[in-house]
């Protein structure tokens, strides 16, 4: 899925607070770091994500916004950073992390990803992540994503499993699956989630995609209303598209429709990435 909507009726809408002066300043000092990693070691790339979610029931919205710059340290190893800032209504989170790439064959890729939060109400305060790529054969590729989130209140344990198979040239079919358990603090109890889905890729190499996907499953609350131990049945669906201005230069709008059962709400989220390469 993308990344996770938020929020419905219990939560306060938007207000024109801003947060504290002081944590601001450390979140730009951030922001300056990663515009200082990819002007002197010479980024692979660095990738912008802007996201915007419309809340339909409280006719409301918020907004998130990531950095991420990598770097080529050789063939084989890449490393880099990432930044979040997120408002949504009342809570303004923050993140930090980095990253760090391994391909020991030209078949295998391998990274581990650590994020550390600032006092987080929504965004998790802490995030490990493991994911592998490996070629399998001609037309197939998979992939596996184990990662452990710790919320104020809930902790995520999750493992992805998907393939992607390219058996018409130009067409790439994904289909995949997610498994996990939520345990939470106040009550003391451990509860299953999981996600499965489809995704189906039109492209052109280095000129452009587009694709559509849908996933069902069972999430946790916390990252998405700020309640411990509510679980929700999710249905999202959604339609993308990425196109190369230039050869260094790529941008991907993404709009999905997520529909939240329990809660009788559904979350529209726009997604604005782009690429620079150099």
């Amino acid at each position: 899925m993308l990344l996770v909507p938020f929020d419905f009726s219990i939560v306060k809408s938007i207000n024109n607070k801003k947060p504290e002066g002081k944590k601001v300043n450390r979140f730009a000092r951030v922001i300056i770091g990663l515009s200082l990693l990819s002007s002197f070691v010479h980024a692979h790339d660095v990738q912008t994500i802007t996201q915007y979610l419309d809340i339909k029931k409280q006719k409301t919205s918020g907004w998130q916004q990531d950095v991420l710059a990598r770097v080529s340290l050789s063939r084989k190893f890449n490393a880099g950073m990432q930044a979040t800032y997120m408002e949504r209504f009342d809570v303004y989170d923050r993140r930090v992390g980095a990253f760090v790439g391994y391909s020991p064959t030209d078949r295998l890729s391998l990274e581990v990803k650590y994020l550390q939060g600032m006092g987080n109400k929504l965004l998790p305060e802490k995030q490990t992540q493991l994911t592998a790529y490996y070629v399998l054969g001609v037309g197939y590729s998979a992939f596996t994503t184990i990662k452990n989130s710790k919320y104020a209140f809930t902790n995520l344990d999750t493992v992805n499993l998907g393939i992607e198979i390219e058996k018409i040239p130009s067409f790439i079919v994904i289909p995949q699956f997610m498994i996990g358990k939520a345990t939470f603090k106040r009550p003391a109890e451990t509860r299953d989630i999981y996600n499965y889905g489809l995704r189906v890729v039109f492209y052109r190499e280095k000129k452009f995609s587009v694709y559509a996907f849908g996933y069902r499953g069972k999430e946790a609350t916390q990252g998405i209303i700020q309640v411990t131990n509510i679980m929700v049945d999710t249905t999202t669906a959604g339609l993308g598209g990425g196109y190369y201005f230039t050869q260094n230069f790529r941008g991907e709008l993404i709009v999905d429709h997520t529909d939240y059962e329990q809660i009788h709400n559904q979350f529209i989220t726009t997604t604005l990435l782009l690429n620079y390469y150099f």
